[in-house]
């Protein structure tokens, strides 16, 4: 039997792998993005990080001492939840250190809609001089954020730096800061025509997948925006498509797809009231020292036994 081990799958600093050592000098850390010479790593018991190939080589083992996951992401859908559940894996997540730059997209393509930013570039690109059809402002309308976490609330707040009246939907219905007005999602559809801009933020589970479908589309306000930043599989895109046909939406901004890259025979690319950006709203310049705190204070607990404190994923909720 080898001693015990920490797998860095997520590429670390060697600043950051000398604070490992130290938090857990009992641990030898091995270096998933060297080849060490190890094939099964029979002996890891904690993972940074997360990979398609050496996860499941991991997970899978019939000897694996694997018990706690760190993933560098903060959807973890793509994961083999029952399968961590049943084996007593803990799984934290990244959530929250995205949530400034996903807000800050959101309202990217707010503005490039509703000041005429975006028809602006494209004319530019065909040396068009043309004033846009309808021009607003975001001041004074009500936005409904659908998922109050870390990315809602600094929505939220941006929001209110705007001048917008706040709708945050959640599944409790308790009160969240910034948010004007917080209903349970099981009174979405009593609310949604109240608002201008809905944007969805809400992880992938069974019961948000598709959930914004024709029902919902329908009951929304008449020349609406629709933002999507949560998780492509949570919109049904041909109603998506059937409510900016039927003057529904006006405008519909796209980060998240249920299949990317999204494939070029889409009909998405070629419609004008939608934009598309490439899955880049979370991106963030300082991501491997941000997704490194979360882990750090993580370590430290797991170290002392207690409850993991940052970002654990409860199984029952799929997030």
């Amino acid at each position: 039997m080898g001693k015990k081990s920490i797998l860095l799958i997520q590429n670390t600093t060697e600043e950051q792998i000398a604070t490992i050592q130290k938090i857990a000098p009992d641990y030898e850390i091995l270096k998933g993005w060297e080849d060490n010479g190890q094939k099964s790593f029979d002996d890891v018991e904690i993972l940074y990080g997360w990979n398609f190939n050496i996860g499941p080589q991991i997970l899978n083992h019939p000897s694996s001492k694997l018990k706690w996951i760190q993933s560098h992401t903060a959807g973890i859908d793509y994961m083999d939840l029952a399968s961590l559940k049943d084996k007593g894996i803990s799984l934290t997540t990244s959530s929250g250190i995205h949530a400034l730059s996903i807000a800050e997209s959101v309202f990217g393509m707010l503005l490039s809609y509703v000041r005429g930013i975006g028809n602006s570039i494209k004319n530019q690109g065909k040396k068009e001089w043309a004033s846009p059809k309808q021009i607003m402002e975001l001041n004074q309308s009500t936005i409904m954020i659908v998922g109050t976490g870390n990315i809602g609330v600094q929505v939220g707040r941006l929001a209110k730096a705007f001048g917008m009246e706040t709708i945050g939907v959640n599944r409790s219905g308790n009160s969240v800061e910034y948010m004007d007005t917080v209903i349970k999602q099981t009174q979405l559809m009593d609310y949604i025509n109240q608002a201008d801009f809905v944007v969805n933020i809400m992880p992938l589970t069974d019961l948000t997948r598709y959930y914004f479908n024709k029902d919902v589309f329908s009951k929304m306000k008449e020349g609406s925006a629709f933002i999507n930043v949560g998780r492509g599989q949570t919109v049904q895109v041909d109603d998506l498509m059937d409510a900016l046909d039927h003057g529904i939406l006006a405008f519909a901004g796209l980060d998240v797809f249920e299949k990317e890259p999204l494939p070029k025979d889409s009909p998405l690319w070629e419609r004008e009231d939608v934009l598309i950006t490439p899955h880049i709203s979370g991106l963030i310049k300082h991501f491997k020292s941000r997704l490194f705190v979360i882990f750090e204070e993580n370590l430290r607990a797991y170290i002392e036994e207690k409850e993991l404190p940052r970002n654990k994923v409860d199984y029952n909720r799929s997030y």
